[in-house]
C-alpha cells in the first residue's frame, strides 16, 4: 500500500495544480490534496437569504462557517498521513491545523513569501517538524530551512520573434516597468508585456502601446508559455522580496537570458553574465549590446536538473 501525503494549499492562479501534478509524478506518495480557498457555493437563493440574516444580526458567515467545515472532514477523511505539506498555514483554522499535524507522522510547512509579505503565527510554525521557506533572511532569522523554486516546463523550439517578455501583475513596480519599456523602444529593443489588473481602470499610468493590460490571470501552468517567442525574461522584483521569483528558475528551463532587478540573483550557482543582467538601478539603464547578441550559454546538465520541479520534490518529501 502507498504511503499517504497530505497536500493542503490555497488556490492562487493555479499554482497549486503545479505542486499537486509534481507530488503525484515524481513521489511514491498517494497525495491527497485540499484546496484551503475553495469557496463554498449557495445551495438556493434561501441559503443566500439566510447567511444574510446570520451575518446582520448573529456576526456569522455561513460561507465562511461550510468552508471550514469542509476543510475539517476533508483533513479526517484517512486517521493518518505519512508526510503533511501545507503552503501558507495561517489560512487553517487552529483546529484544523492540529487535526491535520496530529494525524500525519511527519509535518513540513512550505512558505513561499517572507514573514513580512505575509506574516505567519509562530503558533502555528511551532507546530511542525520542518519549514521550509525560498526567503534566506528569514532563513537566517528564524532557523528555516532554506528551499529554492523550480522550474516545471523546459525549453520549446518556438520561432524567436520579441528579445524580452514582462509578464507581472498591477502593483507597484509599474513605474519600473515603464521606464524599461521606454529605454527599449528608444534604443530599437523588441519588447512586450502583459500586465494584469482587476480592473483597467485602476491603471492612472500611461503605458507605452507593446505594454497591453489583461483583466483575465494568467494560470501559472500556463504563464510560461508567453516566454516562448521571446529571447529574454525580464523579471521585476518586489522591493521588501529577498528571495528569488520564479523568473530565474523558468528562465533557466526554457533556456532564456534574463533581465532582473533582483541582486540576489548573484548566488545563485548558474549566475554568469552571459546570460543574467542584473540591473542595480532602475534610473540608470544600460544593456549591453552583446548581451543582447550573444548566445545562450547552456549551464551544466547536473546543475540545471539541480532546479527541476522533480528534484523540488525529492527535497521537500525526504
Amino acid at each position: 500500500m502507498k504511503k499517504k501525503l497530505l497536500f493542503i494549499a490555497p488556490n492562487y492562479y493555479g499554482f497549486n495544480e503545479v505542486v499537486y501534478n509534481g507530488l503525484r509524478s515524481f513521489s511514491e506518495y498517494e497525495v491527497i490534496e485540499i484546496d484551503s480557498t475553495k469557496p463554498y457555493k449557495y445551495k438556493n437563493i434561501s441559503e443566500r437569504v439566510y447567511n444574510f440574516f446570520l451575518k446582520k444580526f448573529r456576526g456569522l458567515n455561513l460561507k465562511k462557517v461550510k468552508s471550514e467545515f469542509y476543510l475539517q472532514k476533508s483533513i479526517e477523511k484517512y486517521e493518518q498521513y505519512d508526510l503533511l505539506l501545507i503552503n501558507r498555514p495561517d489560512l487553517l483554522t487552529k483546529h484544523a491545523l492540529e487535526t491535520a499535524v496530529s494525524r500525519s507522522k511527519k509535518s513540513k510547512a512550505i512558505l513561499w513569501d517572507s514573514i513580512e509579505k505575509i506574516p505567519q503565527s509562530n503558533e502555528f510554525l511551532s507546530k511542525f517538524d520542518a519549514v521550509l521557506s525560498f526567503d534566506p533572511a528569514d532563513c537566517y532569522k528564524y532557523g528555516f530551512t532554506p528551499i529554492t523554486n523550480f522550474y516545471f516546463k523546459e525549453a520549446q523550439n518556438w520561432e524567436i520573434k520579441f528579445d524580452v517578455a514582462l509578464l507581472i501583475t498591477y502593483d507597484n513596480r509599474i513605474n519600473d516597468a515603464i521606464k524599461l519599456f521606454r529605454y527599449f523602444n528608444n534604443h530599437g529593443i523588441k519588447a512586450k508585456a502583459r500586465i494584469f489588473a482587476y480592473k483597467k481602470d485602476q491603471i492612472k499610468e500611461k503605458l507605452p502601446e507593446n505594454m497591453e493590460i489583461i483583466e483575465q490571470i494568467i494560470p501559472f501552468k500556463n504563464s510560461c508559455e508567453y516566454y516562448f517567442d521571446s529571447k529574454i525574461i525580464l523579471d521585476l522584483s518586489h522591493p521588501h522580496q529577498k528571495g528569488l521569483s520564479f523568473r530565474p528558475f523558468e528562465a533557466l528551463g526554457l533556456k532564456k537570458k534574463l533581465i532582473t532587478t533582483a541582486e540576489n540573483v548573484k548566488s545563485l550557482e548558474f549566475y554568469n553574465t552571459t546570460n543574467i543582467l542584473y540591473l542595480q538601478d532602475i534610473n540608470d539603464i544600460e544593456i549591453p549590446e552583446d548581451f543582447l547578441k550573444d548566445e545562450y550559454l547552456n549551464p551544466d546538465l547536473q546543475i540545471t536538473k539541480r532546479y527541476s520541479l522533480e528534484n523540488w520534490v525529492e527535497n521537500v518529501t525526504s
